[in-house]
């Protein structure tokens, strides 16, 4: 690779900017999660300074990772924590009772425990389990240590136990009775928010005023966020799951929707003629049933007709109608046949006992672990046990998730540090009532909380830098300014990080380039897919279903090679550099892709009703040629050489009809032909954006 190309790839100060404001902006029920976490935490105080309960900064992390986005998840959450904690609080009583008198047996037998649970995790869907058993039976290790008696040890592992479990339940209660986040709301919610953007860009139009355009990457994560509801939806409520064809209906048509009011947010502002005002009227008003339907729950009835509409020959009444269809198939929705809920997943992997990375994984865990149990137990310093814990927590499948989850949990514990270091010097001293603590730690506790409450790309710095704030200064019941442990923890954690991430490089390392290649031809593969997706089906609600489904899986591959290939930005050592550039490059063209490829799907959907013969036929090879350039844009190891496959350039030669012709069907296929030469020069673009290039969200040409 050049060093051009990597000077490209090599962040820089500027870019962090956008990234740090994305990361903190704002989006629907953000502020209601942090709300909740902060009374959560608030309580747990009072409840720990007034009783007196130990381990008060582990008791606040609880919540963090109770606390998730829905009810759903969080009773999940909680009760798979609760039985973890209890299962590896009971292990951990029998393995000191065994063995406390013999220390080579009961650290060898600590570690037969932690491979075994380490191994479980990775293999089932109740892994969790695992990993919370394993990590306690290494936590003990350190309470043993202490050299404390058997007695005192005893009530610290049931205090331990009472710490973890009543911020637990607690948590639970606040999120279940405090501004709930239940699935059937969130869907509704997102649904309605999404109508309200397509009634926007229609009044835009209607109207006449600006509207801004709809990025292309805010389509793919509005038809996630909608498919993700859906499923929580389903398995939270039971009236959801008995119609999850209805739902799963209108979220279909609801993408199309969305997808329609994107194109329409770039068409330019034109005169409407009497028939397209009132034809857009009539849409706002079935949008709005469709809305009202969705908030009240009640049955949606399409009034609008899209046959109607007169096209001719231009864009905008292209997508009046495709919006008519996808009214239209809400409706329809309403009387779809009920399918059977999908069973449940597996409890373990297939290749549980056949695969042996799972028990490589187990192994390089606890090895990563003991190294650091004996390096600060040779050094006497235990302060620095955070090492040891540090590796299980680093315990991913992939070396570039546990290398981005360590950069996240050093940046945390840095910045929580930080602010506790600041706190003890100049705020401490001055403090001598809870009252006075609860006003210097909820404001840090809502600042970490609206962090722990954002995305996966950066959420468990929250958690972190309310855990490192916490551990400095809630750890005991009065006033504190020894800064040591302060010093003691950030030592730990570059020693684990830097142990866990070596063992994890070096031996079998599972590292996340290796797959880079394969999910981007996947992805590549799901663009192709959506060329021929409402073909070979049946009715139209069928084929109208299919492609919904095409368009959302072609959002999810797009967004599964996003998340691979910033892991693997992030592995030492890793190589591929070109593999590198190419997905940076198809990450920033493929959201625009996919537009134009729905784009082109409408024009031809709308233009099956006025050509036909060798036009049409000439039509559906266009958009065959488009799905073999996706199909050989997914061999990464080199640009596709079929010339004739960039976009058709012969056949829509032969398809521009309207050189030399008038009338709405020449404009039409003048339409199309533009749309298409469009659509050839982006996906020539897969092989040669730079790598630093991002989704800004250009706009498709519109002749």
């Amino acid at each position: 690779m050049s060093q051009h190309d990597a000077a490209q790839r090599m962040p820089t100060v500027g870019s962090l900017g956008p990234l740090i404001r994305s990361e903190l902006a704002p989006f629907p029920g953000r502020l209601r999660s942090v709300a909740r976490l902060v009374l959560s935490m608030a309580l747990v105080i009072v409840i720990a300074m007034t009783l007196q309960l130990p381990f008060l900064s582990l008791s606040m992390v609880m919540v963090l990772f109770t606390a998730q986005e829905s009810t759903l998840l969080t009773r999940l959450a909680g009760t798979t924590l609760l039985i973890g904690t209890t299962l590896a609080v009971a292990l951990g009583l029998l393995l000191i009772k065994f063995t406390i008198d013999y220390p080579m047996i009961r650290i060898l037998t600590a570690c037969v425990v932690a491979s075994a649970a380490m191994y479980f995790m990775r293999i089932s869907r109740l892994g969790a389990i695992g990993y919370l058993v394993a990590l306690f039976v290494f936590y003990l290790q350190s309470f043993v240590d202490l050299g404390i008696g058997p007695e005192a040890l005893l009530r610290s592992l049931l205090w331990l136990w009472v710490a973890i479990t009543y911020p637990i339940v607690l948590t639970i209660a606040v999120n279940h009775l405090v501004l709930p986040q239940q699935p059937a709301r969130m869907l509704r919610d997102e649904m309605a928010r999404q109508l309200g953007e397509v009634l926007l860009h229609l009044q835009g139009h209607r109207l006449d005023y600006h509207t801004q355009a709809l990025p292309a990457a805010a389509v793919g994560r509005s038809a996630l966020a909608l498919h993700r509801h859906l499923t929580l939806a389903a398995k939270d409520t039971p009236a959801h799951r008995h119609n999850r064809a209805i739902h799963s209906g209108r979220a279909a048509a609801l993408g199309r929707l969305h997808t329609a009011a994107a194109h329409l947010s770039r068409l330019p502002k034109s005169t409407l003629s009497p028939a397209q005002t009132i034809f857009i009227a009539m849409l706002e008003a079935d949008i709005r049933a469709f809305q009202s339907a969705i908030v009240r729950s009640t049955r949606f009835v399409c009034l609008v007709d899209p046959c109607i509409v007169e096209s001719p020959g231009i864009p905008l009444d292209a997508l009046l109608r495709e919006m008519a269809l996808a009214l239209e198939m809400a409706a329809t929705a309403e009387t779809a046949e009920q399918v059977p809920p999908p069973g449940a997943e597996p409890l373990f992997a297939q290749d549980a006992l056949t695969n042996p990375v799972y028990a490589q994984f187990a192994l390089k865990t606890v090895l990563a672990a003991t190294i650091c149990y004996f390096v600060y137990t040779a050094l006497d310093w235990p302060g620095i046990h955070t090492s040891m814990l540090t590796c299980f927590i680093l315990a991913l499948p992939s070396l570039g998730a546990a290398s981005h989850k360590g950069l996240q949990r050093i940046i945390g514990c840095v910045l929580g540090s930080v602010v506790a270091l600041v706190a003890t010097v100049f705020v401490i001293p001055h403090l001598d009532t809870i009252v006075g603590l609860l006003l210097l730690t909820l404001p840090i506790v809502a600042a970490g909380a609206w962090v722990a409450a954002g995305s996966p790309r950066s959420n468990y710095i929250g958690v972190q830098f309310v855990f490192a704030f916490a551990l400095a200064q809630l750890g005991h019941f009065g006033p504190y300014s020894d800064i040591s442990e302060i010093r003691d923890r950030m030592v730990g954690i570059m020693v684990g990080v830097a142990v866990s991430v070596a063992v994890s490089a070096t031996l079998w390392p599972e590292r996340e380039m290796d797959s880079l290649a394969g999910t981007l031809r996947r992805a590549m593969r799901g663009l192709a897919g959506l060329i021929g997706a409402d073909r070979d089906t049946g009715n139209r609600l069928e084929r109208q279903l299919a492609m919904g489904t095409a368009r959302l899986q072609a959002w999810a591959s797009v967004a599964q090679v996003r998340d691979v290939h910033q892991r693997a930005s992030l592995e030492p050592g890793r190589h591929g550099g070109v593999v590198m550039v190419r997905t940076a490059g198809a990450l920033a063209q493929a959201p625009d892709v996919i537009l134009a490829v729905c784009w082109l799907q409408v024009l031809a959907m709308d233009a099956g009703t006025r050509v036909h013969g060798v036009v049409s036929e000439t039509l559906d090879t266009v958009l065959a040629r488009v799905g073999e350039r996706l199909e050989q844009l997914s061999g990464v190891s080199g640009p596709a050489t079929d010339g004739r496959a960039g976009g058709g350039t012969g056949t829509l030669d032969e398809l521009d009809l309207s050189k030399g012709q008038e009338g709405p069907e020449a404009s039409w296929i003048a339409e199309i032909v533009s749309t298409a030469r469009d659509l050839g020069k982006r996906l020539a673009c897969l092989d040669t954006v730079p790598a630093d290039a991002h989704d800004s969200g250009s706009e498709l040409e519109y002749a």
